[in-house]
């Protein structure tokens, strides 16, 4: 791999936000598979639930069972943020700690490079090489 200078300084300011959230919470809600991959790759190492596959109340469920402390990493566009405010209002009702600083700080790191989903510091880790190995790829394969 061989990211980019501001891509590597980027990951490494995103993998630090993560070690606090490893030691502030012991589960994180994304809304999809996406996300949840990422946060994986930037060393998240709690439980990670995913807002778009469950019912808000299944959701809720999940979570009274097998967390402690979550964070909520929903977008953090509109739809995100209004997504962030139902979730936390049902998990509140539920009683389950709900640390909103840990979204505030990772949020501002998060977008102060103007990406707005989990899933958006994917090319973070990819390589600038890794779009001429796709094309060829894509060459193979679509080009039969």
């Amino acid at each position: 791999m061989d990211p980019s200078p501001e891509n590597f300084k980027e990951r490494k300011l995103l993998e630090k936000e993560v070690e606090k959230l490893n030691q502030d919470v012991d589960s994180a809600v994304v809304e999809g598979v996406d996300d949840k991959r990422v946060l994986r790759k930037l060393g998240f190492d709690g439980k990670i639930f995913l807002s778009a596959e469950k019912t808000l109340e299944d959701l809720a469920e999940d979570l009274e069972r097998g967390s402690l402390r979550t964070v909520i990493l929903t977008d953090f566009d509109q739809h995100g943020k209004d997504e962030n405010k139902k979730i936390n209002q049902a998990l509140q009702e539920r009683d389950i700690d709900v640390i909103n600083s840990s979204r505030k700080q990772f949020g501002a790191q998060f977008t102060s490079t103007g990406r707005m989903a989990i899933e958006d510091a994917e090319p973070l880790f990819r390589s600038k090489f890794d779009k001429f190995v796709d094309a060829a790829l894509d060459g193979l394969f679509l080009n039969k």
